[in-house]
């Protein structure tokens, strides 16, 4: 166990470090004016990109790799990426499955944030969709900084004990709502992205894809998927927000069902970039969707 998860070991240390965190927070001095961080770092995908922006805050620069609107499945980075890499302290990427150009490329500093979780599925790459899962990453984010930088350990375990915090009421909240939907069905046209949600709380995924986002379904899988729907009187479909919405459309208008939109949080449309979403603000729009979608009453 590393030095800063040793912070963590409970429940009721956590809340402890929490209170004792905010009860200083009116004492702090005025956020200082940004400065030239003396440690760079690169994050792969829009997962890490937002995970270090709030793990990292005030202690480190951070880039992302995938330009927004772009799949990480199949991605092939650029000489301009290959030089930002080459500058960087640190590239921080998901797991070799969904990103293998990262290692090869970063070498001694990539570091993979799959590592220790406690939810893993081989076959399903999409690890950070598990709130328990995406709690470790940021420790093993944490940890990597802090083993080269011990004296950012504090600020890094005041910005680990925020984000755990914002997780932590995710999981509140997830299990209040799915606690009381008329379906557990999700029909996704889509790939398949959200198999941990759907695990953790009990709910039937349906996704028309595999695990790439660029596999294109055959028509015998959306003919099946059509059936599916109908048989099950199903008014909401899913699909992806960056994905083509010609497939769903097909399907929603075979179907009579609605279409609304899910956040794989991977990578994100440009104009959402522009806002910088914090995984708690994506999962929470992924939370509303779900439960207009199951009909969730809690």
């Amino acid at each position: 166990m590393n030095r800063i998860v040793k912070h963590l070991v409970s429940v009721g240390a956590f809340t402890a470090l929490t209170l004792a965190f905010c009860a200083g927070c009116a004492k702090e001095e005025p956020a200082r004016q940004k400065a030239e961080f003396a440690i760079k770092t690169v994050e792969a995908d829009y997962v890490s990109y937002t995970l270090a922006s709030q793990v990292l805050k005030d202690i480190a620069e951070i880039k992302m790799i995938i330009p927004p609107g772009s799949q990480p499945h199949g991605f092939e980075p650029l000489p301009q990426d290959i030089a930002n890499i080459e500058k960087s302290d640190f590239l921080f990427y998901i797991n070799d499955r969904l990103e293998p150009w990262a290692k090869k490329l970063g070498g001694e500093k990539a570091f993979a944030l799959e590592r220790n979780l406690p939810q893993i599925d081989p076959k399903d790459p999409h690890i950070w969709m598990d709130f328990d899962n995406i709690q470790v990453m940021a420790e093993n984010m944490a940890y990597y900084i802090s083993e080269q930088y011990p004296d950012t350990e504090k600020q890094l375990l005041k910005n680990i004990l925020n984000f755990h915090n914002e997780v932590d009421m995710l999981k509140r909240m997830y299990g209040q709502m799915f606690s009381g939907c008329a379906s557990k069905d999700i029909y996704h046209i889509g790939h398949l992205a959200f198999g941990y949600t759907a695990r953790r709380y009990g709910l039937n995924f349906k996704p028309l894809a595999g695990a790439n986002a660029d596999a294109e379904p055959t028509p015998k899988d959306m003919a099946q998927m059509i059936k599916n729907i109908k048989q099950s009187g199903a008014k909401y479909i899913f699909t992806e927000e960056t994905l083509n919405p010609a497939i769903a459309e097909q399907i929603a208008k075979e179907t009579g069902a609605q279409i609304l939109h899910l956040y794989t949080i991977e990578h994100i449309t440009k104009k959402d970039f522009e806002q910088k979403p914090t995984y708690r603000q994506l999962m929470i729009k992924n939370m509303e969707s779900l439960a207009k979608g199951l009909n969730c009453k809690a």
